[in-house]
């Protein structure tokens, strides 16, 4: 006999919640090399349309991004606007094409979602791992990792 998993939810219509967010970026290049990126930040919470909202700035070459990380059961999204803006979508075996825009020019980047995790199994917390090939057309080829915590009810 199987064991169901129990999924916690404290979302009521209408609730913003504050959020703890831990966000480690690990990319790979083609080469092995390893470039790791940690973010710890305050943001916010909230459920919309049955699916989870997290909300946070940060600030980049002195300019402000806001990200907003859209959590679906199968599918994870990654917006961000301000000094960098794109639309980032990530679902199992799919392949998205987005553009990037910065202060440098307009990137165009295809990714691939090799593996997607969402659990939502741990009371007051949700983590993601995401794992995908990106290809930075004609600049970049490798493999990224994002783990994000999310801990809300603080």
């Amino acid at each position: 006999m199987s064991k169901k998993l129990k999924v916690y939810t404290c979302f009521r219509r209408g609730f913003i919640l504050e959020a703890k967010l831990k966000i480690l970026t690990k990319q790979y290049d083609e080469a092995g090399t390893v470039d790791t990126i940690e973010v710890d930040t305050i943001g916010k919470i909230f459920e919309k349309n049955k699916d989870i909202y997290v909300v946070y700035e940060e600030i980049e070459e002195e300019q402000k991004i806001t990200t907003t990380v859209r959590i679906s059961d199968d599918e994870v999204s990654i917006k961000r606007f301000g000094n960098v803006n794109s639309l980032m979508v990530f679902k199992e075996k799919h392949k998205h094409l987005t553009k990037y825009r910065t202060n440098q020019g307009l990137f165009i980047i295809e990714t691939e979602t090799n593996k997607l995790v969402v659990d939502k199994s741990e009371k007051n917390y949700i983590k993601l791992n995401i794992e995908y090939n990106i290809n930075i057309l004609d600049l970049f080829k490798g493999k990224n990792e994002i783990n994000i915590l999310i801990e809300y009810n603080i």
